[in-house]
This record gives C-alpha cells, sequence and structure tokens, in this order.
C-alpha cells in the first residue's frame, strides 16, 4: 500500500527547476553551475503536492513561479537579518541562503504562510512514518548535493516516493515519483529534514 500526501501523485503538482527566471538568469551570466534553486523548488514540490495554495500573484498578467519567488526570498538583503539569526555562522550576504536547510521553515512561513520544521534526523523508519502520517519530507542528498521532495512512502516495497526538482539528471527526463531504496537512503542522504505541515 502507499501512503503519503493528498497529491502526491499528481503531475500537475510536479515542479522543476530548470525554467525559472533564476536559472536563465545564471545561465545568461555564463555560471557553470548554474542549477541553483533545486532546494527551493523541492520545497514548493512538498507544499503542492500537500495541497498548499502556491500561487503568485501581481497586479498584471504576469505570475511569478513560486520556486521564484522563494529562491528571492532567501537572497533579499531585507532578510539577511532574520536569517542571520538563524544561523549566526553564516553570512547571508555571502552564501546562498537557498542552500541553507534551517531557513526553510522561515521562508516557507513568510512566502507561504505554511508552517514547517528543520530537523537532524537520518532514521529511515522514522522518515517514512512522518510521510505515511501525511507530512511532506524535504531530503538533500550527498551526491550530487541536491534537494528533493519526498511525498509518499510504498508499505510494501519499503520505498520513499519523490519528486526530483532536476528532472535532467535523469535518463528519461522525469523527476516525477522517482523511488529510493532503504539502502539509498541510507547511503546518500544527508542527516536532516525539513518537514512540512498540512493544509492551513
Amino acid at each position: 500500500m502507499i501512503k503519503g500526501v493528498k497529491h502526491w501523485n499528481s503531475r500537475s503538482k510536479y515542479y522543476s527547476q530548470v525554467n525559472n527566471s533564476t536559472e536563465a538568469i545564471l545561465r545568461k551570466v555564463g555560471v557553470k553551475k548554474w542549477l541553483e534553486t533545486c532546494g527551493s523548488t523541492a520545497a514548493v514540490n512538498c507544499l503542492a503536492a500537500m495541497g498548499h495554495d502556491v500561487a503568485v500573484f501581481c497586479p498584471g498578467q504576469y505570475r511569478p513561479q513560486p520556486e521564484d519567488v522563494l529562491t528571492n526570498y532567501f537572497n533579499d538583503p531585507r532578510n539577511y537579518r532574520k536569517l542571520k539569526d538563524i544561523r549566526r555562522n553564516l553570512d547571508p550576504d555571502k552564501y546562498p541562503g537557498n542552500r541553507v536547510p534551517q531557513y526553510y521553515p522561515l521562508a516557507v512561513h513568510e512566502v507561504f504562510n505554511v508552517e514547517a520544521e528543520f530537523k537532524f534526523l537520518k532514521d529511515f523508519e522514522s522518515v517514512a512514518e512522518l510521510i505515511c502520517e501525511g507530512f511532506a519530507v524535504q531530503l538533500c542528498l550527498v551526491s550530487p548535493g541536491h534537494y528533493i521532495a519526498a511525498v509518499a512512502y510504498d508499505e510494501d516495497t519499503e520505498e520513499i516516493i519523490f519528486n526530483d526538482p532536476w528532472p535532467e539528471r535523469f535518463s528519461d527526463n522525469n523527476g516525477f515519483n522517482r523511488r529510493m531504496t532503504r539502502a539509498e537512503y541510507e547511503e546518500n542522504t544527508k542527516p536532516f529534514v525539513i518537514i512540512y505541515r498540512g493544509e492551513s
């Protein structure tokens, strides 16, 4: 049996990190490692799969992409004081905030009004239990250093089902509803999670 968040199997709730304006700017100026918004996009994938409204509205016709707006929050100098209070050992003026997992609960709350929690956690069973209880869980891979959105758990195969914001890293160019075994999880995830709460 598969247990997961409300829209874990809805492709319309899946976001990719390769098509937003932040990434377009980095590509245009020739940054070699331009794939910078995996964390923001994984967070948006968690929220959207849970059923949160991530739409961003402007007074005109343009609709900004939500992962772009979240990335901007992390790197807006007006937010540096708040971010510095969370991680005093980092200078937000010199380090991309979207890479810092401890910043996500504040950012997601201020941008999307959703509660989240950063937690040091590595235990596979605990992560599976959180997912089965209806929480989306943002994980970070060791190699490549990359964020993903865990949205369901297959109890029969003992696999985490996740949405990967970087589809091009797979041979079939599909980041939606990928699977991770216990061995893959234990070998290739960092020892922390970001836990997203249910619909408000």
